[in-house]
């Protein structure tokens, strides 16, 4: 399941967004910000097209005279397939109107924060409160069990991919899981936690306005099975990750 964004953002200096959060391509990102500062600011990287000219000085060094368009920060190959898919989705998002799109987002992330709540051994992770606006995206833990461990249930018996870790967000995610933000994360535990102990990691599902209402309901039907009944499956460490233990 991949999230798309419907919250809608005031922009004050600059704003970073990776192109899969739109359905473009992974490797597809975009900087937007003020014209004037990203003139000033130092190139993101050295190297042809970037540079307006480069000049040879008498001591050995190099004079370089960096361009002050867009070209100042996109040295080298450009990413022509990352472009054209970013373009392409936010041609497909803008075509289907900006307010059917969040509300068909909210409509889902409702559906699934219900869901959840249904469980109590489930505990959703929240930095604002849950009045606050929020994307298709919902982090969370399982009393009882590793999150490692029960993201690859959630995979291996169900099909159903989420991802388990700190999400980059190694000191914040801790601190929500009431850890010492300079614990180190767990990953990979072939166990359920002993009970009574809190995972060092957590569960992170995301969704978004082209997400089947079908896949949410079998995610939290999955979620509710697996702490009612347990893994049917064994499972094991390997190379850090929990995988199926097929021997």
């Amino acid at each position: 399941m991949a999230g798309r964004g419907g919250v809608p953002l005031d922009v004050h200096a600059a704003v970073g967004a990776a192109g899969h959060g739109a359905g473009g391509a992974a490797a597809g990102q975009v900087l937007a910000g003020r014209a004037d500062w990203l003139q000033a600011a130092e190139p993101y990287l050295a190297g042809g097209g970037a540079s307006r000219t480069v000049a040879r000085r008498a001591d050995g060094g190099v004079d370089v005279e960096w361009h002050t368009t867009a070209a100042r920060h996109e040295a080298g190959s450009p990413n022509v397939i990352g472009v054209y898919s970013i373009a392409s989705a936010c041609k497909a998002l803008t075509e289907a109107g900006f307010d059917s799109l969040v509300a068909r987002e909210r409509h889902l992330i409702d559906t699934v924060r219900a869901g959840l709540a249904e469980v109590p051994e489930v505990r959703v992770l929240s930095l604002f409160g849950d009045d606050a606006p929020r994307v298709g995206v919902i982090s969370f833990v399982v009393d009882g069990w590793n999150s490692s461990h029960f993201a690859a249930a959630l995979s291996a018996e169900y099909g159903i991919g989420v991802r388990d870790g700190l999400f980059c967000a190694h000191p914040l995610v801790r601190t929500l899981l009431g850890s010492d933000p300079q614990d180190p994360g767990e990953c990979g535990a072939p166990e359920p936690a002993a009970p009574g102990e809190r995972s060092l990691n957590a569960i992170r599902v995301s969704f978004g306005a082209g997400t089947p209402d079908e896949h949410v309901e079998r995610f939290v039907g999955a979620v509710k099975e697996l702490v009612r009944d347990g893994a049917q499956w064994k499972y094991r460490t390997e190379d850090g990750r929990c995988v199926p233990d097929r021997g």
